[in-house]
C-alpha cells in the first residue's frame, strides 16, 4: 500500500511547512476523543481534590533560651537537615499519622530564634505536634550538652552570690564597728553603698535562678503565641482544576 496510507499524518510535515488547515481537520475528526479526554482529566482532578483531606498549617517561633548561646539557630536547622518521612517519624512519633510536613527555618536577623512550620490534618493536632518538636530539639546532642554546661556555670554563680548575700550582714556589722572604733577610714566607705550592693546581688541571684528554671525545661522554649490558620492551606482545588 502507499506510504500515505500507512502513515496518514506524514503529509502534515511535508517539506518544512506546516499546513494549519490539515491540523484542524485532524482535530475536528478526533474532537469527541479530545473533548472526552479533557472532561475525564478535569473531572478526575476535581473529584480527587474534593476527596483529599484538608490540611491546616501552624507556625511558632522558638527561642534558644541560653544565657550565652554557644550554638545558633542556623547551626541547629543545618544539623536537622532535610526532613523525610523517616525523620519526621522520629520528630513526632505520636502525632506522625496526622502530620503531613514539618519545616524548620532560622529567623532572619536573629541568632537564637527558629521558626517551625507544621502541616496537620486537624487544627487540634498542631499543639500536640509542637510539643513533640520542642522535646525533639531539646534532646539533640549538641544542644543538650550546651544546656548542661550552662546549668553548671549558673549553679556556681548562684552558690557564689548566695554566699555573698549570707556574709554581707556580718560584713556590714564589722565595718560599722571598725568605723565607730576609729579603726576604719571614712574615705571610700558608705554603709548605704554596701546595702545597695547587697540589693543588687539579690537581684542578680534572682536572674540566675530564673535562668536555671528555664534551662530545667530544656534549651528550647516558645518565644511567642503560635499562629494556626483557621482555613486549610491544601488542597488547592481551583488551582488543581485549572
Amino acid at each position: 500500500p502507499p506510504r500515505s496510507t500507512l502513515f496518514p499524518y506524514t503529509t502534515l510535515f511535508r517539506s518544512d511547512e506546516i499546513n494549519l488547515y490539515d491540523f484542524w481537520k485532524v482535530i475536528v475528526k478526533r474532537k469527541i476523543l479530545i473533548i472526552g479526554l479533557f472532561i475525564v482529566i478535569v473531572g478526575s482532578t476535581a473529584i480527587g481534590s474534593f476527596l483529599m483531606p484538608n490540611i491546616y498549617r501552624g507556625e511558632a517561633v522558638l527561642l534558644i533560651a541560653l544565657p550565652m548561646p554557644e550554638i545558633t539557630a542556623k547551626e541547629i536547622t543545618d544539623l536537622i537537615g532535610n526532613i523525610d518521612r523517616e525523620k519526621q517519624l522520629s520528630i513526632v512519633p505520636k502525632s506522625y499519622p496526622n502530620v503531613n510536613r514539618i519545616k524548620f527555618n532560622a529567623m532572619k536577623d536573629s541568632k537564637n530564634k527558629i521558626v517551625v512550620s507544621i502541616d496537620a490534618k486537624k487544627i487540634d493536632d498542631f499543639p500536640k505536634a509542637l510539643s513533640e518538636v520542642i522535646n525533639y530539639l531539646n534532646n539533640i546532642g549538641i544542644l543538650k550538652s550546651t544546656v548542661s554546661r550552662s546549668k553548671e556555670i549558673l549553679l556556681r554563680q548562684s552558690a557564689e552570690l548566695l554566699e555573698i548575700i549570707k556574709s554581707a550582714p556580718d560584713l556590714l556589722v564589722t565595718a560599722r564597728k571598725l568605723f565607730k572604733a576609729g579603726k576604719f577610714s571614712t574615705m571610700g566607705f558608705n554603709p548605704l553603698d554596701i546595702s545597695k550592693k547587697i540589693s543588687e546581688t539579690k537581684v542578680e541571684l534572682l536572674v540566675v535562678e530564673q535562668q536555671l528554671a528555664r534551662l530545667n525545661n530544656g534549651g528550647i522554649e516558645i518565644a511567642a503565641q503560635p499562629y494556626i490558620s483557621n482555613n486549610p492551606v491544601s488542597p488547592k482545588i481551583l488551582r488543581n482544576v485549572v
